[in-house]
């Protein structure tokens, strides 16, 4: 049943995410687990006062009877089961792509197709370097995702738009590769930004 083996007073989250995402609902569990808290400073949510564990989409479906209005549930990324909720759900962060609200028990946490439409400007790298630096402020610095395609296009990112880059499979492909990396770094900000900024009001509303 719910809440088996947590501690007493541990308040308990249910992660909700597809299999590719499964990387950043692990990132966020260890983000959960460290012990970052000194002394009346706590980080995120206080040390040792959440046990979070991770469903698949089947699983939380599979579930989803004995599963009671008073569960925590975060959905990570932009399934079936996490676009429903996120109808009715407002956004408490929504900053370059990156998103997390939150009503009563249940959050979502997502990022949008921003990315994909940041590739198809001449001022691409623009954008990019705005979260890249925003990242950094919050204490993560990503490897710059845009580098290695950017060389393969002369003149680089502010000389080329879209229509060009599509006209010829490998480089669809390379476009394709570097939004995903893209977003791979949107998600893994965005959780940590989660962490710091929104957990702990949502598990203790």
């Amino acid at each position: 049943m719910f809440g088996d083996g947590m501690q007493k007073n541990e308040l308990p989250l249910i992660i909700v995410c597809d299999d590719k995402d499964m990387v950043y609902a692990n990132y966020l569990i260890q983000l959960i687990g460290q012990k970052d808290d000194a002394g009346d400073s706590i980080v995120g949510v206080e040390d040792d006062s959440v046990s979070a564990a991770i469903y698949t989409v089947k699983n939380y479906k599979d579930n989803l009877p004995q599963i009671p209005s008073t569960q925590h549930i975060l959905f990570i990324g932009q399934t079936s089961v996490a676009k429903e909720q996120s109808k009715t759900i407002p956004d408490a962060f929504n900053k370059l792509g990156m998103h997390y609200g939150w009503l009563g028990k249940r959050a979502v946490l997502y990022v949008d197709d921003t990315t994909s439409d940041w590739m198809k400007l001449k001022d691409s790298k623009k954008h990019y370097t705005e979260f890249w630096q925003f990242s950094k402020d919050r204490g993560m610095t990503h490897p710059d995702a845009l580098a290695e395609y950017a060389k393969k296009l002369s003149g680089g990112f502010v000389d080329k738009i879209m229509p060009v880059v599509v006209g010829a499979p490998k480089m669809l492909i390379d476009y394709n590769k570097t939004v995903n990396a893209v977003k791979a770094q949107q998600y893994k900000t965005l959780i940590k930004v989660f962490y710091e900024d929104g957990l702990r009001s949502f598990v203790e509303g």
